[in-house]
């Protein structure tokens, strides 16, 4: 019984965890849906950087609840778990997984917009007769 309750008592605080990151990854996917309105909208690159700082910071802060829960994760798996504690933990890993599906997807998306923002190379480069040397060349 001692074992289930230990289980079962780290189960929780995974899933509580998870709530957290939950949370955060949601801020990360607001983020880059407005990353990515801003340059469906106008192509303003510069107001879509200026949110960088705000995911940089979401993703430390996740990055602190997975070193403070990896313990926990790797210790649960050997402990006996209540089943309603084990299926309340793997739907709380379910949306986790299914906002970070989301989010990569967005990513994706703000990708193809930001190439499509960036300015094309100028042809401004002047041909010359003389090829620039190789490594091999340089070697001689």
């Amino acid at each position: 019984m001692a074992r289930i309750q230990t289980g079962t008592h780290l189960a929780e605080r995974l899933a509580e965890s998870y709530a957290l990151e939950a949370g955060i990854y949601h801020r990360l996917l607001d983020l880059s849906r407005r990353q990515g309105e801003l340059l469906a909208e106008r192509g303003d690159i510069d107001a879509c950087a200026s949110l960088f700082e705000l995911k940089d910071e979401l993703l430390h802060a996740l990055a602190e609840i997975e070193e403070q829960i990896e313990p926990l994760k790797r210790r649960w798996w050997s402990e006996e778990v209540a089943p309603a504690t084990r299926e309340r933990l793997n739907a709380q890993l379910d949306t986790v997984l299914e906002i970070i599906a989301a989010l990569m997807e967005q990513e994706q998306l703000n990708e193809q917009l930001l190439l499509q923002c960036s300015p094309e190379p100028t042809a401004t480069a002047v041909a010359t007769d003389d090829p620039l040397p190789s490594s091999v060349d340089l070697l001689r």
